[in-house]
């Protein structure tokens, strides 16, 4: 019988190796945010870029497993977080979601900041604290606010943002419509709500 199988009533059965991943649940303002802290190797590559295509060559088994039912759903981010690009970085993180992986997250980033101040991965340097993020999209520039031990508060400085494109026509199903595709961490498409039958107002809010 070969390495990695066992025999269950008279047939043979691959016995697959145990899996144990440790990770903690935050949420900004109710937006859902995993961060694994235990349990994957170290991502591999000089950069977090780099690490992240690693992630994906490596671990989408684990990614599969936190992002899918039972263990997590389509509206909740996650992370894998790295070594930063250089000594100028506190961490480095690589975001991703049910569909795969994402350059960066706000409220990760919020999130993501205050585990490591609380777990003490970066150490508390007083009320007004600073922490550099290295993600995908570029170096995000946090600051906690902090009283006592417990954060109160985080703002980040995100990557500098531009507009791609303007005026990009795109066929729908219903018909075409004109979009600007701008850059703030990811690429946006960016519309008219009207333009796909919509209105913004807080009357076709759900309840």
């Amino acid at each position: 019988m070969l390495p990695g199988m066992a025999r269950v009533g008279g047939v043979k059965q691959v016995m697959h190796q145990p899996l144990a991943v440790s990770a903690v649940d935050y949420h900004t303002a109710g937006e859902p945010f995993r961060i694994v802290c235990r349990g994957v190797p170290p991502l591999r590559g000089v950069t977090v870029l780099e690490r992240r295509r690693n992630a994906a060559a490596r671990l989408d088994h684990v990614r599969r497993l936190l992002a899918n039912e039972p263990r997590g759903h389509a509206d909740m981010y996650r992370c894998f977080v790295t070594e930063p690009d250089d000594e100028g970085g506190d961490l480095g993180v690589a975001c991703f979601h049910n569909a795969g992986y994402s350059t960066a997250c706000g409220h990760g980033t919020i999130a993501l900041v205050t585990w490591a101040l609380d777990s003490g991965v970066v150490p508390i340097a007083g009320p007004q604290t600073r922490v550099v993020v290295d993600a995908p999209s570029g170096r995000l520039r946090a600051v906690a606010t902090v009283e006592g031990s417990r954060v109160v508060w985080v703002r980040f400085i995100n990557v500098p943002s531009f507009v791609e494109a303007t005026d990009v026509e795109v066929t729908l199903p219903k018909g075409t419509v004109s979009v600007d595709l701008a850059f703030g961490g990811a690429f946006y498409a960016v519309l008219d709500a009207s333009a796909v039958g919509c209105a913004v107002v807080p009357a076709t809010s759900p309840s």
